[in-house]
């Protein structure tokens, strides 16, 4: 796709905000209420394809085309069947515009290409983002609780030997070691040989892999790719841990950690490496002005939105609420990821409702 076309298309997306900020129906509290218990966990998704962060994924949940209904939602869940790697089967037909192809696809899913490109333009941008491994597989041990499956805590790990740790089983057969190459669609035992291979292949198909250390100089790079505004990227932090409740990763564990996702280390190294050579192609000095510029944005926002922070899941995590309900804006940036996707999901429906007793053509999915 041209520069002007992906930015005509995106452009229709980012305008659309103001318009499903008139169609958010909001509770008694100005909060939408929670209607799924589901976790919202690290994980691919595509058209944009993204990987991990929720906050990413909550940007795009932000701006809907509102000229075709095409935003990607699912009936239930915000991660689709994610022990096995995505098909296009698994989206119903009623959440499928006219055509069958979508605009946009944010939601958790294991990445498979050509099933996925059965729902998506041939001129998509695929996009994902990378954690450290070390650090992102304590998150995932602690959150989804891995030590209560294992008999094990995280410091046992420093002095068991790697194969044994490498036989621990995926939790309910999704959550494991090398996660990113899991939720990327390969196995996790993969040789060197065989990863260089994939690498090669997810090196060629994403348009950017954004770091999540380096968010905002991310964040600039995919609105420069987006032909978005700063405006339009400007986001608080979802679903973060306080810093006082991370446990402690001394050099031993760490190591540790990293011999453990050693395939997850290796991507997430290249793609480092990608990114610093993509932020001197576009000017350290305007990366500079244009992180400041982010950064006085997000706290200007934050200001203006009497934005509060709140623990929740027994103290672990920061939530944030808008004081200033009157401000839609402020409204969504702090509308937790799920609400938010039920409220657009709802929407959703009832625009591909209309479009369906406005035509009767097929959906096909070639």
């Amino acid at each position: 796709m041209t520069p002007r076309g992906i930015c005509e298309r995106m452009k229709v997306v980012r305008d659309s905000c103001n318009f499903m900020k008139e169609k958010l129906k909001l509770g008694h509290n100005g909060r939408i209420t929670r209607t799924t218990d589901n976790d919202s966990p690290p994980g691919p998704f595509s058209d944009l394809l993204m990987d991990c962060s929720s906050f990413i994924s909550k940007c795009f949940h932000e701006v809907r085309s509102q000229e075709q209904p095409d935003f990607r939602t699912t009936g239930e869940r915000e991660y689709i069947r994610n022990t096995e790697s995505f098909k296009a089967e698994m989206i119903p037909n009623h959440l499928l515009p006219p055509g069958g192809k979508v605009d946009l696809f944010a939601i958790h899913s294991r990445l498979n290409v050509p099933e996925h490109s059965k729902v998506l333009h041939e001129d998509s941008r695929w996009v994902t983002i990378l954690r450290d491994p070390a650090r992102q597989y304590e998150s995932l041990f602690n959150f989804y609780r891995l030590g209560e499956a294992y008999g094990l805590n995280l410091t046992q790990f420093r002095d068991m030997p790697i194969e044994k740790l490498g036989a621990l089983p995926r939790k309910q057969g999704k959550f494991g070691r090398n996660q990113v190459l899991f939720d990327l669609g390969y196995p996790d035992n993969m040789s060197v040989t065989q990863l260089r291979s994939a690498m090669d292949r997810l090196d060629k198909l994403f348009d950017l892999v954004m770091i999540s250390e380096f968010m905002d100089e991310s964040l600039v790079l995919l609105r420069h790719l987006l032909c978005w505004t700063p405006h339009d990227v400007v986001s608080f932090t979802m679903n973060a841990r306080r810093e006082e409740v991370k446990p402690p990763l001394d050099p031993e564990l760490l190591s540790a950690l990293r011999e453990l996702n050693s395939a997850d280390v290796l991507l997430y190294d290249h793609f480092l490496a990608k990114h610093r050579r993509a932020v001197l192609e576009f000017g350290l000095d305007k990366m500079a002005e244009e992180v400041s510029e982010l950064r006085a944005l997000q706290d200007e926002h934050f200001d203006s939105c009497g934005t509060r922070e709140v623990e929740v899941y027994s103290g672990m995590v920061n939530v944030y609420f808008a004081s200033n309900k009157a401000e839609q804006d402020c409204v969504m940036m702090t509308l937790p990821e799920l609400p938010l996707t039920n409220a657009a999901r709802k929407h959703q429906q009832a625009l591909l409702k209309s479009l369906d007793n406005k035509t009767s053509e097929v959906r096909p999915r070639s």
